[in-house]
């Protein structure tokens, strides 16, 4: 669908979890040229259905993927389209391994490893590539500085915070993330699930403090006695489904980490954890 002119948003596929949104790919396009920003899953009926769309979209040719990061409801799609269009395919160079050897299935290379800071013109519309990390360590962001658009992926949503898994981002620089984003002040966000964000002040201060809030619970447990992250995972995320733990643990070890780095919490040798304030 046409979010405003030249940005569409693609919304296909399966759900990643129970009740979570498919993933969204967009389209952006100036006068001279498009890029599409993420290809959601892998699989034959989901490229059918985004082929499909963009055939019928007025928009000039896609001289460029960029993948945000390297997930698979995020660029599991790249090489589908690459082998319909031979179009080259960016991402950051901190997910770039995982994403041609997981994504494109060693098959064909990035022709474009990415850092942040650089600028794709599609004539008229004015791409700016910034290096947002912690849900991934190479996660990417992109903004408009002529609309005060900004792209998060799956660093802003609107129905949930994001989820961190240890091996793969750090809650350290999400967070730092989180006050670039402040600093850039953008007019709307458009997200990797979901619906636009059009407060992103108010949903940044939210997720902010949501993270602030996680922390200080998780150290007034440790307070009161050691607690390993299989402990911590049952206090914090009472009445939760079995389905979900694994996930919700994952949460509790990204914020150990970071209280780790801090030096607000030291880790015992029987595996549990303990204030060090």
């Amino acid at each position: 669908m046409e979010l405003e002119p030249g940005i569409h948003q693609m919304t296909f596929g399966k759900e990643p979890l129970p009740g979570f949104p498919a993933p969204n790919s967009y389209l952006v396009f100036g006068t001279d040229t498009s890029i599409l920003i993420d290809t959601g899953w892998e699989n034959n009926d989901d490229h059918r259905s985004r082929m499909a769309y963009l055939r019928q979209t007025n928009s000039p040719p896609i001289s460029e993927i960029i993948i945000t990061h390297r997930h698979p409801d995020h660029g599991g799609g790249a090489l589908h389209l690459h082998k319909e269009f031979g179009t080259p395919i960016a991402c950051h160079e901190k997910d770039q391994e995982v994403i041609e050897r997981d994504r494109l299935n060693s098959e064909i290379k990035i022709a474009s490893s990415l850092n942040g800071g650089e600028v794709r013109d599609l004539g008229g519309i004015n791409l700016e590539l910034i290096h947002a990390p912690g849900h991934t360590f190479g996660c990417l962001s992109i903004y408009i500085p002529e609309r005060e658009v900004l792209f998060t992926t799956d660093t802003v949503m609107d129905i949930s915070t994001t989820s961190i898994n240890p091996n793969d981002g750090s809650l350290v620089e999400y967070m730092q993330t989180l006050n670039l984003f402040q600093d850039i002040n953008p007019r709307i966000m458009y997200t990797g699930h979901g619906r636009p964000v059009k407060n992103p002040r108010q949903r940044l201060n939210r997720l902010i403090d949501h993270r602030l809030r996680r922390e200080e619970s998780i150290l007034n447990k440790l307070k009161v006695r050691p607690l390993s992250t299989a402990q911590l995972s049952d206090v914090i995320y009472k009445g939760l489904q079995s389905s979900r733990k694994p996930l919700a643990e994952r949460q509790i070890i990204t914020t150990l980490l970071k209280l780790l780095e801090e030096g607000k919490v030291v880790k015992e040798e029987n595996e549990t954890y303990k204030t060090n304030l």
